[in-house]
């Protein structure tokens, strides 16, 4: 098995020794939370945490942001990065650290394919599954390894909850793989792409493709849609604070802020204030990635390098059906995970790019 060696976000601001973990044995045990609030504090398409066994340094606090999102907790991101690190129960004074966060040995400064799979978490269930009318991830990520993984409703234990049948995980699956966006003219003009506290948001219109539009970011089947895949790469994890980064990709001239003004992106965007609360984090010579500074959620990401398209965090989409995968906007790309030569939850992955099963 593999050992954590430490915690980090991207920009090092925040970093703890390994030895903060419950655990330093991986993979660890854990439940993916697939809760509105989770999403859109983070920009991900669920959370799932590392125990600590206590509270992380004053040196990495103090260069973190504390946002409480209710009476049961607070979350703590990265000033500098935007990289979600920890989440603190309110209740009991208990610790975690976001599993993305997390850094194997047998891993660093590798970029090839290990022969042993790499896995920072074994996921046990899905949790809160009901806030998403579609189900969200979680009906693709039943069967991990030679595991049944239950998908509950809400959470285990509280009034209602109910673990949802093979039969409605299939229907939520086909849901998603089926649903054109002709015959979703109710999904609204534009979609909303919004932060949990509402600092940060955007308004992106539909695809602009033509006859001549071509490029990898494009539908192969639906041009009504969007493309949307996963990444798994170093630099999104560590400033995303999950293992699995929802990206989908936008032409720059689609994206508005909520008064209809063009969001301006390359490098001048680092000198214009068009969301007050809208804070951008050089990751490197020509990449730049955008989060709110009140809440953390991680907002989207431009390389200019490439400036014809915009990667736009799919965590924060507001589908007007409630579905979080938005499926009447966004075509998935369940062939491939980028930088999957990154990942450090493997399972998650294989489950997802394997063919449903019933």
């Amino acid at each position: 098995m593999a050992t954590a060696s430490h915690l980090t976000c991207l920009c090092g601001s925040i970093k703890e020794a390994g030895t903060l973990l419950t655990s330093q044995t991986l993979p660890v045990e854990n439940d993916i939370c697939h809760c509105n609030t989770c999403r859109y504090t983070t920009g991900s398409l669920g959370a799932w945490y590392v125990s600590l066994t206590g509270s992380p340094s004053e040196e990495s606090l103090s260069n973190a942001i504390a946002y409480k999102t209710s009476e049961k907790y607070t979350r703590f991101f990265c000033k500098k990065c935007g990289c979600n690190a920890f989440l603190r129960s309110d209740r009991d004074g208990s610790w975690a650290a976001c599993s993305g966060v997390v850094e194997m040995e047998q891993t660093e400064g590798m970029t090839g394919r290990l022969s042993v799979q790499k896995n920072i978490s074994r996921v046990l269930s899905h949790i809160y599954v009901g806030d998403g009318k579609d189900g969200g991830i979680a009906p693709f990520l039943t069967k991990l390894g030679d595991r049944d993984v239950p998908c509950y409703n809400t959470m285990p234990g509280e009034d209602g909850a109910e673990v949802l049948k093979k039969r409605e995980l299939q229907q939520l699956r086909e849901t998603l793989l089926h649903q054109p966006a002709s015959e979703t003219r109710d999904r609204g003009e534009a979609i909303e792409a919004s932060c949990h506290c509402g600092s940060c948001q955007l308004h992106i219109a539909p695809p602009p493709y033509e006859v001549w539009s071509n490029g990898w970011y494009v539908p192969k089947g639906d041009h009504n849609k969007y493309y949307a895949r996963f990444c798994g790469c170093r630099s999104c994890r560590l400033t995303l604070g999950f293992t699995l980064q929802p990206w989908t990709y936008i032409p720059p001239s689609q994206i508005y802020t909520v008064n209809d003004e063009p969001i301006v992106f390359g490098p001048k965007a680092r000198e214009t204030t068009q969301i007050e609360k809208l804070k951008h984090y050089q990751s490197s010579e020509f990449v730049l990635r955008s989060f709110c500074i009140v809440c953390g959620a991680t907002m989207y990401y431009q390389s200019f390098e490439r400036p014809y398209i915009i990667d736009v965090s799919v965590g924060v989409l507001r589908s007007r059906f409630g579905n979080i995968m938005a499926g009447e906007w966004l075509e998935w790309d369940r062939g491939i995970v980028s930088k999957r030569n990154e990942c450090v939850d493997e399972e998650l992955v294989e489950a997802w790019l394997s063919r449903p099963t019933a």
